[in-house]
């Protein structure tokens, strides 16, 4: 059944992937962009949208359900990098980090959700990231930007499910994608830093760099849309992805050594082999519950 959605960041990267794997399997999908240069998008229909603007949240949303006459999905993807050493990121450029990737899905929530209520059915789809789990050296306010997203959809999942309104977390690994580009760099630096930060900004660019196509996480939110009934948290990715969802249940120092050793800041220290044992130990668990959960999905479609 042909639904009508609206995906926030779609003019390029993943939140692009996500609109045209959606407007190709046959939905209707509404993609903005800050400064669209057209009106069409890889067979989406392509809208203007700052999500830090009220007046501009509120003309998006208008304009779409003006032409649609609902929104059936809200694909909150809409994002921006921050990179900087805690000490070295002001406070107001925080705040703007904030402003995108926590207070604009926030906003655009607020807009969708009197609509999807009073029709008593809906989905949000909020992107996230396995920052939103985890951490790492000079992007602590990014990752606070989206550990705050996962308390807030979990909070908004509970509060707005018995209105038939559904909301799932997308959390991506490491995949190629515009963000590094656009990303904010904090405009003060201490020489302190400058030394861990030489070991991980070329770590951390080869990641990114040499990440992997995006159409997983396209593929993933599709399979979110179309069956509705996933559940709530959706890691997307290879090996460090699935490894990092363990960071939430492994001893600290055990999380601590494996992010450093995979940003180049030091090697993994050799007391810790027991630990690596164990997350290894529950990432073949993972698998295997992935496993029968593709075989269920797959005998339902059979069905």
């Amino acid at each position: 059944m042909s639904k009508v959605i609206l995906v926030t960041g779609a003019s390029s990267g993943i939140g692009r992937r996500i609109a045209a794997t959606l407007a190709r399997s046959g939905h209707r999908v509404f993609g903005t962009s800050r400064h669209p240069k057209s009106d069409i998008l890889d067979g989406f229909e392509l809208t203007q949208l700052d999500v830090t603007s009220d007046e501009s949240a509120r003309a998006c949303v208008q304009a779409v359900l003006q032409k649609a006459g609902h929104i059936d999905v809200l694909v909150n993807n809409a994002g921006v990098e921050l990179l900087g050493a805690l000490e070295e990121v002001s406070l107001d450029e925080a705040r703007q980090l904030f402003e995108t990737n926590f207070f604009g899905v926030a906003r655009m929530c607020n807009l969708v959700l009197p609509h999807m209520r009073e029709r008593k059915s809906g989905q949000i789809v909020n992107i996230s990231s396995i920052s939103g789990f985890t951490f790492a050296p000079f992007q602590g306010y990014y990752a606070a930007s989206k550990h705050a997203l996962e308390g807030y959809s979990a909070a908004l999942k509970l509060e707005v499910e018995p209105f038939g309104v559904d909301i799932a977390l997308v959390e991506p690994g490491y995949f190629k994608s515009e963000i590094g580009a656009k990303r904010i760099q904090a405009q003060s630096s201490v020489a302190a830093y400058d030394r861990a930060r030489k070991r991980f900004l070329p770590n951390w660019e080869r990641h990114i760099t040499n990440g992997a196509d995006p159409q997983p996480v396209a593929d993933v939110v599709l399979q979110i849309v179309e069956e509705r009934s996933n559940g709530f948290r959706h890691v997307v990715g290879g090996p460090i992805a699935q490894v990092s969802r363990l960071s939430v249940i492994s001893p600290h120092r055990v999380t601590t050594a494996i992010v450093r050793r995979y940003v180049g800041l030091r090697p993994l220290r050799k007391d810790l082999p027991w630990g690596v044992a164990v997350l290894a130990s529950f990432y073949a668990l993972l698998q295997i519950r992935s496993f029968f959960k593709r075989l269920k999905s797959r005998d339902r479609n059979n069905d």
